[in-house]
C-alpha cells in the first residue's frame, strides 16, 4: 500500500499503524543553541522526563500518564496532541479537586456544583500552595534576568574605569529581589483555564507545542502533593 496516499487526518488502516504521522518529520528543537527535526527516541524521552511526586494520588498519576501516552503516540496520529493537552489541563483539574475537596469560598466559587479549573487554580495560588519558585520557567527567567543585570552593571563598571574591555564572571550574576520580580502565577491564573475551555468548548486548534503544558501540570501537581497533605476548608 502507498503510505503517501492515507489521509493522516482520518482513520489509520490497519497495515499503516506503525508508521509516523508525515508533519511528524517535520518537529523540531529549538532553542538558541541549535535547531534541527527531532527523532521519535528523542520525542519519548521529552515526555518520559516527565514524573509526578510519589504523594500525588494514584487516580491523577494514571491521568497524567495517559495524557503523556496520548503525547507519545501523536508521533503516529498528528492529531493526538491537542488532545494530550486537553487530557493533561483536566488532570490538572482532577489534581486540584483532590487538593481541596471541600468547598471553595464563595469569593472563588457560590455555585452549587463543584468548582471548576479557574476557581480551583486561582484558590491553589492565593493560599500558597502553588509559588513561582517552583516552575522551571520561572527559574531560569530569573537567571536571564540576573545575568542581563549583571552585564548591565559591569558595562557601567568598563566605562567609569575607562577600560577597553572587562571580563564577565556569570557566575557572579546572583538573583535578587528585583530579578525576581516576575509574577509567572498570574500569566497561569488565566492563561491555563483558557486553554483548557478552548478544548472543552470545540476547538479545530492544531499544534504540536503542547509539552510546555504537560511539564506545567507536573509542576503545579508536584507543588500540591509535595508533602502528602490534603488541604481542607
Amino acid at each position: 500500500m502507498d503510505e503517501k496516499l492515507c489521509n493522516p487526518d482520518h482513520l489509520k488502516p490497519l497495515e499503516a499503524l506503525h508508521v509516523a504521522d508525515p508533519r511528524s518529520d517535520n518537529q523540531a528543537v529549538l532553542d538558541m543553541f541549535q535547531s534541527g527535526a527531532i527523532a521519535l527516541d528523542e520525542h519519548h524521552r521529552a515526555v518520559a522526563s516527565l514524573t509526578l511526586n510519589p504523594a500525588v494520588p494514584e487516580d491523577v498519576l494514571v491521568q497524567f500518564e495517559t495524557a503523556k501516552n496520548l503525547y507519545l503516540y501523536a508521533w503516529f496520529v498528528y492529531r493526538f496532541f491537542p488532545v494530550a493537552e486537553h487530557h493533561a489541563l483536566t488532570c490538572l483539574e482532577l489534581g486540584l479537586q483532590h487538593r481541596f475537596p471541600g468547598p471553595l469560598p464563595k469569593t472563588y466559587w457560590n455555585k452549587p456544583w463543584k468548582p471548576t479549573l479557574r476557581p480551583l487554580l486561582s484558590f491553589a495560588i492565593d493560599t500558597g500552595s502553588i509559588k513561582n519558585e517552583g516552575f522551571r520557567q520561572w527559574r531560569d527567567q530569573v537567571t536571564v534576568r540576573a545575568e542581563h543585570r549583571y552585564s548591565l552593571e559591569r558595562g557601567r563598571e568598563m566605562r567609569e574605569q575607562g577600560l577597553s574591555m572587562i571580563e564577565l564572571d556569570y557566575s557572579q550574576a546572583i538573583p535578587n529581589d528585583q530579578d525576581r520580580d516576575w509574577d509567572y502565577l498570574s500569566i497561569l491564573r488565566e492563561v491555563l483555564p483558557e486553554i483548557r475551555n478552548c478544548y472543552a468548548h470545540g476547538s479545530a486548534l492544531l499544534h504540536n507545542q503542547v509539552r510546555g503544558t504537560l511539564e506545567l501540570v507536573s509542576e503545579i501537581l508536584n507543588q500540591l502533593f509535595e508533602r502528602g497533605e490534603v488541604k481542607s476548608k
